[in-house]
């Protein structure tokens, strides 16, 4: 391999400091050697700094100051980020080992590939799998009326995509729904059929502040956004299209072989409770 193209990892933290740990150790604990880790913390008062000093000689650099919200923390790290491509982990998330090679391979050979995703397991406080979220290759015409084509937890991206996208827009408060609709518009992406990183599903991991009441819960309050002049047309007029992208999506599961997935999500609906 020539020379090693440069990942940075932004992890915003605010209080968090019982997770935070397992999150830096997953990016400590890779397999690639050109790694920057940076972390924004937010002057968290739980012991978090504490855990972030103990670490320091492994992070690249880090703060511990008031920030807004978790926009202005992430704006903060890539600021700071020098890495070719980048991506960023929250403080109570972390990534699968043995991630990072194979996704740097990926850029390292295939200069065209600007987006780098995968699958997320889904845990509990106590690091326990409660289910997966996995995902197809994106395809953005129909994924704006899908699911959400990717999760920022297991997705690596080149900065020139980054930097082309707009990074985050901050008047809006789902800012990360926003960006990465914004990604998967301008992408040229590989999908790796594998669980790269966790997403811990727990009290206060929606909103950086812990505050959830302000967001706006309709999807289509962003994705209309990206539909041009068919933005003001009433909900149903897309009723085929979301049709269509759920058949693309159980389609391709099933010939990822993802019998098994299909079948737990496919009784979960029915029975309307959650599988575990």
């Amino acid at each position: 391999m020539s020379e090693l193209l440069k990942l940075s990892i932004v992890t915003p933290s605010y209080n968090h400091g019982r997770f935070l740990e397992q999150t830096i150790l997953s990016v400590i604990n890779q397999d690639y050697n050109n790694v920057e880790h940076i972390v924004i913390d937010g002057a968290s008062q739980d012991g978090s700094v504490e855990i972030i000093r103990e670490y320091e000689r492994h992070i690249a650099y880090w703060v511990s100051e008031p920030d807004k919200d978790l926009r202005y923390a992430l704006q903060k790290g890539f600021a700071r980020a020098s890495g070719d491509v980048v991506a960023w982990q929250n403080a109570d998330d972390y990534y699968e080992p043995n991630v990072f090679a194979q996704v740097m391979r990926i850029f390292q050979e295939r200069p065209e590939v600007d987006l780098v995703y995968g699958n997320i397991k889904i845990i509990d406080e106590n690091s326990q799998q409660i289910d997966e979220l996995r995902h197809i290759p994106i395809y953005y015409p129909l994924d704006l009326f899908g699911g959400m084509p990717f999760q920022n937890h297991a997705a690596f991206f080149r900065r020139s995509l980054w930097e082309q996208a707009g990074g985050i827009n901050f008047y809006e408060l789902n800012y990360d729904v926003d960006l990465i609709f914004r990604l998967a518009r301008q992408a040229h992406p590989f999908f790796i059929h594998r669980a790269l990183a966790a997403y811990r599903n727990h009290t206060g991991s929606l909103t950086f502040s812990g505050k959830t009441e302000n967001l706006q819960k309709d999807p289509w309050f962003i994705r209309r956004r990206f539909l041009g002049r068919w933005s003001g047309l009433p909900s149903w007029c897309f009723l085929p299209a979301i049709v269509l992208a759920k058949a693309r999506r159980y389609a391709y599961l099933a010939y990822q072989g993802d019998w098994d997935y299909l079948l737990r999500h496919g009784l979960n609906r029915l029975t309307k409770r959650r599988f575990t």
